[in-house]
């Protein structure tokens, strides 16, 4: 009777720990699929079967609006949780080097943010498409994010907000023709450096291949009206119609002189780019006896060299080497419909609108399925003067 007892327990205790392992492997590996960085697989199924089919464009929007602020919200909470001269808790983890031979680092602000961001308009947006840097799974001990709770972007409390006013009510879009670009930290190494200026977060949605809409988030900046701007197709935000952002004259023409260029280029990315156009400067004065004063401005962020061409602190934004779409999607967005025409006091935008293209001239494809490289180099400003006369000359350079 007693051994009998005994393999009696031992079978029971067997069956409990199966049951509790069965529970275990749900609660982590099934519920916790909220967690993941970036877009996996089963949830995309899952989704698919509640997908939407339309999507009206100011809810659109101010999802992205959200979730950019969601995802900045993220990124001071990570830094602050920091000391100024310990980055310890700051989980910076290598992922490799950059073509220049720069390391190029996660953080946990990268990771929480990306989940944030990613996660709560998969939620609010049901079978949207998304592309976003940072795509790990999130580890089975990372317990930097286990506090996370992802909802539903709280869209409807602002649909009335005079904010969104310059947005149509009656625009609807089909979900199938749209993607969204997501950068959860751009400028991360500044941000591990404590440089938190240059730091954004930032969200774009594609139309097939065209960015519609671009919105950029400052997490550090404590002025609401200077932290969050952001531009679509069909309508501006209004601070972007400020004088703060004005570059043309009474007469509509640009303020810019074509005798003194700023060019803003990357502070840990910039390549050989000073020495090269400083060569083609030297070219252009043997044709030439007219020269044309420059100054680089070095920067680092394409959300932040973004704004300050916009505010008029500079007057081409220059990237030579290789570059990632979610880093200038938005940018390309801000910077074709965002800048203000000054003809008058109404406000109205300038109808060329500013160009973002590779050196090549080529406009850029922002569809789901292309390649997230962009490898002919950035350029981009709101001055038409300087397209033809600076891009053209500086690709030929490089032939």
């Amino acid at each position: 009777m007693w051994p009998y007892m005994i393999h009696f327990r031992l079978r029971t205790l067997t069956y409990l720990f199966i049951i509790f392992f069965l529970i275990y492997y749900y609660w982590h590996y099934i519920l916790q699929i909220d967690n993941i960085i970036g877009i996996h697989q089963l949830r995309q199924q899952y989704y698919s079967k509640n997908q939407l089919s339309l999507i009206n464009f100011k809810h659109l929007l101010i999802a992205c609006v959200l979730a950019a602020k969601q995802g900045g919200y993220e990124v001071r909470k990570a830094r602050e949780s920091t000391t100024k001269n310990d980055n310890s808790k700051l989980g910076i983890h290598l992922k490799g080097k950059t073509r220049e031979g720069i390391d190029d680092i996660l953080t946990n602000g990268d990771k929480r943010s990306n989940i944030v961001m990613v996660n709560s308009l998969l939620y609010t947006i049901p079978g949207i498409k998304i592309v976003s840097e940072e795509n790990l799974p999130k580890g089975n001990d990372d317990a930097d994010t286990d506090d996370m709770l992802i909802e539903l972007l709280n869209v409807e409390k602002f649909l009335k907000n005079p904010e969104y006013s310059t947005i149509p009510d009656d625009i609807d879009l089909n979900i199938d023709d749209l993607t969204i670009w997501i950068d959860p930290l751009d400028a991360t190494k500044e941000y591990s450096e404590n440089l938190t200026k240059f730091v954004t977060t930032m969200v774009c949605v594609a139309r097939h291949n065209e960015p519609i809409i671009g919105v950029i988030h400052f997490p550090f900046e404590n002025d609401y009206d200077q932290s969050t701007y952001w531009a679509t197709k069909f309508g501006i935000d209004k601070r972007l119609l400020s004088e703060k952002f004005s570059r043309f004259n009474d007469d509509g023409h640009h303020q810019d002189s074509n005798d003194n260029i700023r060019i803003i280029i990357s502070r840990s990315h910039k390549g050989d780019v000073e020495k090269w156009i400083r060569a083609k400067q030297q070219q252009q004065k043997e044709e030439n006896p007219t020269r044309t004063n420059l100054t680089f401005i070095e920067a680092a962020g394409s959300g932040y060299k973004t704004i300050e061409l916009l505010k008029g602190h500079a007057d081409i934004y220059l990237h030579k080497t290789y570059i990632k779409k979610w880093d200038i999607c938005a940018p390309n967005v801000l910077i074709k419909y965002g800048h203000r025409h000054g003809r008058g006091h109404r406000g109205h935008r300038d109808s060329s609108g500013g160009t973002m293209t590779t050196l090549k001239g080529e406009k850029i494809d922002y569809s789901f399925q292309s390649d997230v490289f962009i490898k002919d180099g950035i350029f981009a400003t709101i001055n038409p003067d300087l397209v033809n006369k600076w891009r053209d000359k500086m690709f030929l350079l490089n032939q």
